[in-house]
């Protein structure tokens, strides 16, 4: 083979090389990107791979099981009977003996749900008048009769709280209704039902938006869910006595602007999402958020641990103090300490490129880490708006999709009155049937 011809070859070879090294850089690429979705800061614990399972490891764990030494037991109180039944018996089942007087009787009490009812069927005699001044029609109105359809008030109640609180999908509560109350009703009019019920609870709707819009304090977050198989975000805004939900395809600031307006004047708190930004500045950054990123950094780069010791210490050492609810100037001060403290460690050099990113990010919201010290009430971290959500997460899971924007309504207004019910510590079923009744 002369020279030509090897040269030929070696450059044909050079450029198969260059190109089985592009694919190969790609493909990199690809499978970085789908591995940071199950290694980074934000997800969940129970979606990371090769994490350390609980059985892994307690695996070497030779303690005993069941209660730990210590654990004080506690035992189901005793109800009050609601009637009494003798058990006696005439006779030995063995020998056939008259057995006489018992020598000992023991009491056994045992609490039971009644046996499936039949429905109960009303006809309502509904008497019509001609008022003899303004000759209008005047209806006679019954609480128990429902202003629509042919299924009293406790059936949508117990059909709703079925599918919100108890998360069942319409077919398997058409069979629960079948078992329990031998009610024959389609999946089909079980969402209208919904749909009755989240129109008896308008009003109530509105008053917690009205609540929220209000609130000194308001602690916000989103995630995402489907509708029609299209990728919608659903928002909530909580306080300790209200949840608010709304569904939206933005996750931008006009979510914020129709639901709190301009004239909303309360603090936020919140992850490092943009739009926060951009609609306030009384801001409250959540440090579960950030605590959870700079550990993540310091599992993967060891210039990093340094940052995160001082961050989890510094949030302790402020955790602690503010537990003993200082005067303003003791706060004052502790907010100057903190933001020199956390100042000293962004301004250090960092060699590490992701490493830098998380300082960048850091001190991109400087002014928002440390409005809980001078703020009284404020919490550090967005769990509140976190535990709201984690409903929604478990619907999702069950639902795969909202339908259509009816069902996307009534999803939001059935789930903020329930949940404002439950913080409230009122009873569900006892409200929504009081507001079908109204």
């Amino acid at each position: 083979m002369d020279e030509g011809e090897t040269n030929k070859q070696l450059h044909e070879e050079n450029e198969q090389l260059k190109n089985e090294n592009k694919l190969l850089k790609a493909k990199i690429i690809e499978l970085e990107a789908r591995l940071a979705q199950y290694e980074n800061a934000h997800t969940p614990p129970s979606l990371r791979r090769g994490r350390n399972r609980k059985k892994d490891q307690d695996k070497n764990n030779k303690g005993n099981p069941g209660q730990k030494v210590g654990h004080k037991g506690l035992t189901r109180p005793y109800a009050t009977p609601d009637r009494q039944v003798e058990v006696t018996m005439d006779r030995c089942p063995d020998c056939g003996t008259d057995l006489g007087a018992p020598f000992r009787i023991d009491s056994k009490i045992v609490e039971e749900i009644p046996e499936p009812q039949p429905i109960i069927v009303t006809e309502y005699k509904i008497a019509h008048y001609r008022c003899p001044c303004c000759r209008k029609e005047v209806a006679a109105k019954d609480p128990s009769c429902p202003h629509e359809g042919k299924f009293g008030n406790y059936v949508i109640a117990q059909a709703t709280l079925l599918k919100y609180e108890d998360r069942i999908p319409h077919r398997k509560i058409h069979d629960a209704m079948m078992r329990i109350f031998g009610l024959k009703i389609s999946p089909a009019t079980i969402f209208d039902l919904t749909r009755r019920a989240a129109d008896a609870i308008r009003s109530e709707y509105d008053a917690i938006l009205s609540k929220i819009r209000s609130a000194p304090i308001l602690y916000v977050d989103e995630t995402s869910i489907h509708v029609q198989g299209e990728r919608h975000w659903i928002w909530t805004f909580s306080t300790p006595s209200e949840s608010f939900f709304v569904i939206r395809k933005s996750r931008g600031m006009k979510v914020l602007m129709e639901v709190l307006t301009r004239r909303f004047k309360g603090i936020i708190v919140c992850d490092g999402w943009k739009p926060y930004a951009r609609f306030t500045k009384r801001i409250q950054r959540c440090w579960a958020h950030l605590l959870r990123e700079s550990k993540d950094i310091s599992e993967k780069f060891e210039e990093a641990i340094p940052l995160h010791n001082a961050l989890k210490e510094l949030y302790e050492i402020l955790t602690e103090a503010l537990e003993k609810d200082p005067p303003p100037e003791v706060r004052k001060t502790l907010w100057q300490l903190a933001r020199e403290a956390l100042r000293h460690w962004i301004m250090k050099e960092y060699s590490i490129e992701k490493v830098r990113k998380f300082i960048g990010k850091i001190n991109n919201g400087f002014d928002y880490w440390f409005t809980f010290i001078i703020n009284p009430g404020v919490e550090p971290t967005n769990n509140r708006a976190e535990r709201a959500l984690r409903p929604h997460v478990v619907l999702r899971k069950i639902l795969g999709t909202l339908r259509n924007e009816k069902g996307t309504s009534i999803h939001e207004r059935i789930m903020t009155t329930l949940a404002t019910w439950g913080q409230r510590g009122l009873d569900s079923l006892q409200m929504l049937t009081a507001k079908l009744a109204s």
